[in-house]
């Protein structure tokens, strides 16, 4: 696929097939992703790719935990509020989103079922979960964002698709626990990637972006 194609061609997948992602797929991915910058080539990423019975641990602990309204205790704490021009970008965006999938405001049933799927890893055969040292700073963390984007690109351009999901780690006691992650490394974020169920209506809406005047400030040019 061409490089530039890459960034209008990925985009979130919320439904997979089931259909299994081969190790040896993966690692060429990883391989193409680790190639990301990072601050002097520290490299600061710890990686978990987790598949098979292992990812089905962790969906049946999730769905538990999610069904029993346990409260989320990520180790990065997600935002509580936002300012309020971004609040409005995420609220036409989960309304767009809603819409496409023609889940209506009063449709109760259909809306638990959508964030239920949340917890259940959007039925991903694979997940990678990104953690860093817990003594590092904001900077590595910026870093693993760098690594994030490159696998989610580089996931494309082997063929896969893939979500970066605040969701997928909503309860890191059940992926220490699975896949024996030390205490000592924060897990900040997670990764679905396998085969897009393309007709499914999870993965219809395609989310726009702002104008680039409205982010992109030119200064001397």
């Amino acid at each position: 696929m061409e490089a530039t194609k890459l960034f209008s061609e990925r985009h979130t997948i919320r439904k997979y097939l089931n259909k299994p992602v081969s190790k040896e797929l993966l690692i060429k991915v990883l391989t193409d992703a680790v190639r990301a910058p990072s601050w002097a080539n520290s490299q600061p990423w710890e990686i978990y790719v987790a598949a098979g019975e292992k990812i089905e641990a962790l969906r049946l602990a999730y769905l538990k935990s999610f069904q029993n309204h346990e409260a989320h205790t990520q180790d990065l704490p997600t935002p509580k509020e936002w300012p309020e021009y971004i609040d409005s970008r995420l609220k036409k965006s989960f309304a767009e989103s809603f819409k496409s999938m023609g889940i209506v405001r009063d449709d109760d049933k259909a809306r638990y079922q959508n964030w239920k799927n949340n917890y259940e890893f959007f039925g991903a055969p694979v997940a990678v979960f990104l953690c860093l040292d817990t003594t590092l700073s904001d900077w590595s963390l910026f870093d693993l964002g760098l690594f994030a984007n490159s696998l989610m690109l580089a996931a494309k351009a082997h063929g896969l698709d893939s979500a970066p999901a605040a969701s997928s780690v909503s309860y890191p006691h059940h992926i220490r626990k699975v896949l024996d992650i030390p205490e000592n490394q924060k897990i900040i974020v997670g990764i679905m990637v396998g085969y897009a169920d393309v007709e499914h209506p999870y993965n219809q809406y395609i989310s726009s972006r702002v104008p680039m005047e409205e982010v992109v400030h030119f200064r001397g040019i």
